[in-house]
C-alpha cells in the first residue's frame, strides 16, 4: 500500500477547539447571503459545501462527498481554515489539509452525539451533519444561517451550480423528518441549537432571529 493510500485511511478525532463558544453553521440555502455572512465574521463558523463562496476565510470548511470535492480541488487547498470531510478521495490529495472523520448514525433511530473518538452523528445531508460537527468541535451554542429546508420560488440554494431536476418533495418526506430528536439530543449533551434562518420550513429548533443572536 502506498503512503497516499495509507493516509487517506485516516480519521481525525474531532477536538473541542472552539470549547464553550456559538458556531454559526452556514449552509448554501436561498436565503444566505453576503450580508449575513458579513455579520458573523470574527465569530466561530462551519462553511457547508458551496456556502464557502459567501462565508468568512477563516471558517471551518466542512463537505461529506468527493463529488463535492472534484471540481473544487484548488478552493478546498488554498482555504485558509480548518478542513473537515468524510472524503477519502480529499484525505489521499489533501492528507495534511483534510481532517477526515468517520459519519455513523441509522436515520431512522434517535441520535447520539457521543459516538467514539473519530465519529460523529451523521445526518441526511452535509448541513445536517455539520450540527454534529459543531457539537463535536465544543459548540455550547449552534445557530443555524442558510437552512430554508425548502425550495423558494423555484430555488433550492442561493447559488446555481446544482444542475438538472430535483424532487421538491425531498424536503418534507426526508431532510425536515431527519431532524427528529435532534433538539433534545443537543440539549441532552448542553448544547442549544438555534435556527436563525430567515423563513425555515425546518421546525425542530427554536426560531430566533439573527439580530437576537447578534445582541
Amino acid at each position: 500500500m502506498t503512503a497516499a493510500a495509507t493516509r487517506e485511511l485516516e480519521f481525525w478525532s474531532p477536538e473541542p477547539l472552539f470549547k464553550g463558544e456559538t458556531i454559526f453553521c452556514l449552509a448554501s440555502g436561498p436565503s444566505l447571503t453576503a450580508e449575513i455572512c458579513e455579520r458573523i465574521r470574527g465569530r466561530c463558523a462551519i462553511a457547508v459545501n458551496s456556502s464557502a463562496v459567501l462565508a468568512p476565510p477563516d471558517s471551518v470548511l466542512f463537505f461529506t462527498d468527493s463529488s463535492w470535492y472534484e471540481p473544487r480541488r484548488e478552493l478546498v487547498k488554498s482555504w485558509q481554515g480548518l478542513v473537515v470531510s468524510m472524503s477519502r478521495t480529499a484525505k489521499r490529495e489533501l492528507p495534511d489539509k483534510v481532517r477526515r472523520v468517520r459519519g455513523e448514525g441509522d436515520p431512522q433511530a434517535l441520535p447520539s452525539f457521543s459516538r467514539g473518538r473519530d465519529v460523529i452523528q451523521q445526518g441526511r445531508s452535509s448541513g445536517h451533519t455539520a450540527v454534529s460537527l459543531a457539537i463535536a468541535l465544543g459548540a455550547a451554542c449552534v445557530v443555524l444561517l442558510g437552512y430554508d429546508m425548502r425550495f423558494v420560488e423555484g430555488r433550492e440554494h442561493f447559488h446555481g451550480e446544482y444542475k438538472g431536476p430535483r424532487d421538491v418533495s425531498i424536503y418534507e418526506r426526508e431532510f425536515r423528518p431527519g431532524f427528529a430528536g435532534w433538539n433534545a439530543a443537543a440539549r441532552a449533551a448542553g448544547v442549544d441549537v438555534i435556527n436563525a434562518t430567515d423563513g425555515s420550513a425546518l421546525t425542530e429548533f427554536r426560531h430566533v432571529s439573527l439580530d437576537e443572536v447578534l445582541k
